[in-house]
């Protein structure tokens, strides 16, 4: 069985569906499903609509077609085809059997995504000689991207982390709203917060991680409200810092930890002001997220959100600064339920998805092919 599994992911690349558009090969190989997961399977899926052959590797799952990260792959990147590398393979056969199918294959562009992915991938492309284009989701890593051929930052200020030794060509293009249905119903959410018409209901949304604040975004709730006024705070996500964050919420029931949220649009819709308390956001979709909800804005001046939401309405907060938060959340909350209207024509995935296969071109005309 193990066999055929195999055999059937590299041949599906040489015989399986054929689209006359350009021949794409998408890799992520993380064991997570966060920010940088949901802009690959977006752009493969958009890429698809627009009649591109694109197919996405991914590491599966120990129960491969019942695990919900690989179902969420395949529900996110459809119509493109996903397709595992089995759970069983070792680390250090991935990139034979990732090769084996890149051979059958043979796409146009590769693209890659994060770590294991630059390294594994990016390697046999070399070695097939195929086009090689790197996202740069985090920070610059000589060892994950110096040898590709493209380099798309998703925001200007990693450009000055590259190094004048890289030969690539780099293209800036910023990330994109998500398909999530952020106009969905909130009020099923506030009933089960117990929330009256006029309660405040806070919200954040992300890794329960230290780069993202969370406990900073507690710790200035707590001090900025008396738990006698009409309001909540519900933070949607699940990490390393959950424990600590619980500790510093023991006894305030008006602070939520939902964990991960299969449907993140409702809660958008119930919130009524978004906080990004982050130490470290390379862009941060769901403030894009909660743009397109309407929701008033407190952000840190962290690094994505410092450059693209210039001439945008938002209260900014220095990082890590727990007066400024705290200040932060009592201005926001005398000023009562409200929203806000956002120009989000900067954010269309459309728009990205042009400018990427023009950067794509660009890379393989300067490859010759």
């Amino acid at each position: 069985m193990r066999i055929g599994i195999m055999r059937s992911l590299w041949k599906s690349g040489g015989w399986g569906k054929f689209s006359p558009g350009m021949k794409v090969l998408h890799a992520h190989l993380s064991k997570a499903f966060f920010g940088s997961e949901r802009y690959c399977a977006s752009l493969a899926r958009a890429q698809a609509r627009a009649g591109m052959d694109v197919r996405v590797v991914i590491k599966g799952t120990r129960n491969q077609e019942r695990g919900t990260r690989v179902a969420r792959w395949r529900a996110e990147a459809a119509p493109a085809e996903v397709l595992c590398v089995p759970w069983w393979v070792p680390g250090f056969m991935e990139q034979w059997v990732i090769e084996k199918f890149m051979r059958g294959f043979v796409p146009q562009m590769v693209h890659t995504h994060l770590g294991r992915a630059n390294v594994r991938v990016g390697r046999v492309a070399k070695k097939l000689k195929l086009p090689w284009v790197v996202t740069l989701h985090l920070r610059w890593k000589d060892k994950e991207m110096m040898g590709s051929d493209g380099l798309i930052c998703i925001a200007g200020w990693q450009r000055k982390e590259v190094p004048h030794a890289y030969r690539g060509m780099m293209r800036v293009v910023w990330n994109w709203l998500p398909e999530i249905g952020t106009k969905a119903d909130g009020k099923a959410l506030r009933k089960k917060l117990d929330c009256g018409k006029e309660t405040v209901v806070f919200g954040s949304v992300g890794r329960l991680h230290s780069n993202k604040g969370m406990d900073v975004l507690v710790r200035a709730f707590r001090q900025a409200f008396n738990k006698g006024e009409d309001v909540r705070l519900v933070i949607a996500g699940e990490g390393d810092q959950r424990k600590d964050l619980e500790a510093l919420c023991e006894g305030d029931r008006r602070i939520v930890l939902a964990g991960n949220v299969a449907e993140i649009g409702p809660y958008y819709a119930g919130f009524d002001v978004y906080v990004s308390a982050a130490r470290y956001e390379p862009f941060g979709l769901s403030i894009l997220e909660a743009m397109d909800a309407g929701l008033p804005l407190i952000c840190s001046r962290s690094e994505g959100p410092s450059e693209y939401l210039q001439g945008h309405p938002v209260r900014w907060v220095e990082k890590g600064k727990l007066a400024g938060m705290t200040s932060a959340l009592r201005d926001e909350f005398a000023k009562g339920r409200h929203r806000v209207e956002y120009d989000m024509s900067a954010f269309t995935l459309d728009k990205a998805r042009d400018k990427i296969l023009e950067f794509y071109t660009k890379v393989m005309k300067a490859r010759g092919l």
